[in-house]
């Protein structure tokens, strides 16, 4: 017997289509082009939402709604999931915006293009994507060099490279309301952004 086809299915099917065509392909070819550096937001989001759906109706425990409250309905959840993607996209496009170049950032830390590529590879800067355009968030750098321990903040932060973009320039309780960046910029600023970025925890980025 067919199986009937859901709205994630359809979503899926759909953009399948946009991005690989209507020819047929191995499952390797197949694979290649879904891991690929251009495979973009709404692709991974309507997996992401057929994946899911498949996962709930194979979940055998049920919550209890006295404790939990009601379950969302399989049209909440995809709301969900394509708002959270929505505002992926609106936060990469914010970071990206004034975003440096590697390039201009060779120019601005007086060095090679190659030595930048290599910092962002030791994990002494972090570089955003958006298909095949990589660009340097422009918070990271400080004068003429680098903010002070970005790269120990990098290492500490338990995100990534957007999350933590996110993160260094929004204004923080945990420092007196500024944004991470400006506060490593200040003296004994290191070590509180640093204890900042260590109580947060991976679940919530």
């Amino acid at each position: 017997m067919a199986s009937t086809v859901t709205p994630e299915a359809e979503r899926l099917a759909e953009e399948l289509v946009k991005r690989l065509g209507e020819d047929p392909l191995t499952p390797r070819q197949l694979a290649a082009e879904l891991t690929g550096e251009e495979a973009s937001a709404a692709l991974i989001g309507a997996f992401d939402a057929a994946l899911s759906r498949t996962a709930a109706a194979d979940e055998s425990d049920q919550l209890d709604e006295a404790l939990w409250g009601r379950a969302p309905s399989d049209r909440e959840l995809a709301l969900a999931r394509r708002a959270s993607y929505a505002t992926r996209e609106d936060a990469l496009r914010n970071a990206l915006a004034d975003a440096l170049t590697r390039e201009q950032a060779a120019t601005r830390l007086g060095i090679t293009p190659q030595a930048v590529s290599k910092r962002v590879a030791s994990g002494g800067l972090i570089a955003l994507r958006r298909g095949r355009v990589s660009r340097l968030p422009a918070w990271q750098f400080y004068e003429d060099g680098t903010l002070p321990g970005l790269k120990q903040l990098i290492a500490a932060y338990p995100g990534g490279a957007l999350s933590l973009t996110i993160w260094a320039t929004s204004p923080t309780p945990d420092l007196d309301g500024s944004t991470p960046a400006r506060a490593l910029a200040r003296r004994g600023g290191v070590s509180r952004v640093l204890e900042a970025a260590r109580v947060l925890t991976p679940a919530a980025w």
